[in-house]
């Protein structure tokens, strides 16, 4: 009789045994198969995460730095505090973007404001009165105020971290494009309470008001500036509104123009006073990479550049909007490691000292079958054939298992790791230069894969049966290595 018609009929004989272990290898698979999964589909949600939200770094100008902030006072009494330190020239933006791994930039400009004849959300100026004999609180600085729009130009506005990031959403039309021309993207508000939509124009005006003290804070400097209404935005979250909010600071009062609108704003601003920093410099520049992974060693290229003068400048990687979506699946990450550390350490240590009793149990066994002549090599062979005869089953079984169990335990795990319903998925706060700064605090909906991938089932096939093949043959090794005699001895 061969040793695998004998695996078979000890199998056959020892039912509960066979069970037992046929149940110790069922849950291994299934903890392997399951937690494999999950880490990767967390990991792929991470990926995903990252090339959309970590996927670059910002260069920004410390613009609140006392040494470079300059006090110059109104005629009529007052003043104000202006930065006149280095700025991010458009030379250095060349030079970072040659560096290898570098594929593009994302230069937005903020910080500036345009009026226009607009109902505006209302704001902190929207009931004050003037106030008499106040050369600021005046009605014309009151109309002035009540209609300015914060105004923020780019390059590519899908690019915008806002836009990437999903806190505001295109509902109509498209964003802002490389090569348009005094295009603009207004916020749904805007545009129902003035019935505009695409293909509409807007005039914005550069005010003498909004950049200096004037006895005419209406008095528009330079042209008018037409822009063609290209797209509609909603802002994913709701703003909250302080006594001291002014209306440029709420974001359904933001329009997205693009980079020749405010070239033109410039102009109209140099016939006055020409001051101001150049249309090429910037204070904030986000640089997008090939390759997150490479983030790292990018920027050390970048700060170890000797051309490159970055005084008063800060080089960071801007993640927050990322570690707040990422944070589930790195729960669900750890979550998954558990998994495959209970099936590969706890069940396997298991199934070890298990293998080794039942091996010590059949101490007689072997010295019949060595005292008629069978060799080492049959004995182990018959014992590793009972042991992968029960590890194909247990596997066969999981692999049967293992999507409607995984289903289960995805679905259970994104309703644990969903975000708070009631909590704002978006933090806003308020720049220095009044405008909204918008922050990621929740992630979003947490979506994981609910099917075992063919790597994972290769994965555990190869795993169970190695880890089965390897207790059975440290565990038998003492008996195989005895003689006859001292097997039956024991």
């Amino acid at each position: 009789m061969n040793f695998i018609r004998r695996a078979g009929i000890y199998l056959i004989r020892k039912k509960g045994r066979t069970l037992l272990m046929l149940c110790l290898l069922l849950f291994m698979s299934l903890f392997v198969l399951v937690g494999i999964s999950f880490l990767k589909s967390a990991q792929s949600e991470l990926d995903r995460l990252r090339l959309s939200m970590a996927s670059g770094f910002v260069l920004e100008v410390n613009t609140e730095n006392e040494l470079y902030r300059e006090h110059i006072s109104f005629e009529k009494g007052g003043g104000a505090s202006i930065y006149t330190g280095p700025m991010i020239s458009r030379e250095m933006i060349e030079k970072i973007c040659s560096i290898d791994g570098v594929k593009d930039y994302i230069a937005e400009l903020f910080g500036y404001c345009l009026w226009t004849d607009l109902k505006l959300r209302p704001g902190m100026w929207a009931d004050t009165q003037p106030i008499p004999d106040d050369p600021y609180i005046t009605e014309e600085a009151l109309e002035l105020a009540r209609h300015e729009v914060g105004i923020s130009s780019c390059r590519n506005g899908a690019e915008q971290k806002y836009f990437r990031t999903g806190a505001l959403t295109i509902v109509e039309g498209r964003n802002i494009e490389e090569e348009d021309q005094y295009k603009a993207v207004i916020s749904d508000w805007i545009a129902k309470q003035n019935r505009l939509s695409v293909g509409d124009t807007v005039t914005l005006e550069t005010k003498e008001g909004i950049y200096q003290f004037s006895d005419d804070p209406l008095k528009t400097l330079g042209e008018p500036i037409k822009v063609e209404i290209v797209g509609v935005f909603h802002a994913n979250f709701s703003q909250e509104s302080s006594p001291y909010t002014a209306e440029n600071g709420l974001i359904e009062n933001y329009i997205y123009t693009d980079m020749d609108t405010y070239y033109k704003q410039r102009e109209n601003r140099q016939q006055k006073n020409g001051g101001g920093s150049t249309p090429d410099e910037y204070d904030k520049v986000e640089f997008l990479v090939e390759d997150p992974k490479e983030l790292d060693s990018i920027m050390r290229q970048v700060e170890s550049r000797e051309d490159l003068d970055f005084e008063n400048m800060e080089l960071v990687v801007d993640d927050m909007d990322f570690m707040a979506s990422a944070k589930p699946y790195s729960r669900i990450r750890i979550f998954a490691m558990l998994l495959f550390a209970v099936g590969l350490g706890g069940l396997g240590m298991i199934l070890f000292f298990l293998m080794r009793l039942w091996m010590y149990g059949r101490r007689n066994e072997v010295a019949i079958l060595r005292s008629v002549g069978m060799k080492k090599r049959e004995i182990l062979g018959q014992m590793l054939t009972e042991c992968l005869f029960v590890s194909a089953a247990a596997i066969v079984t999981a692999l049967f298992l293992s999507g409607p169990v995984l289903h289960q335990c995805a679905s259970m795990a994104e309703r644990a790791a969903a975000p708070n319903p009631d909590q704002e998925k978006y933090q806003v706060t308020l720049s220095v230069y009044h405008t909204p700064e918008i922050t990621k605090t929740s992630s979003d909906e947490v979506i994981l894969a609910h099917t075992v991938s063919k790597e994972a089932a290769l994965f555990a096939v190869l795993f169970v049966c190695g880890v089965s093949a390897v207790s059975v043959i440290l565990s038998s090794a003492h008996l195989n290595g005895l003689t006859p005699k001292q097997a039956a001895s024991l």
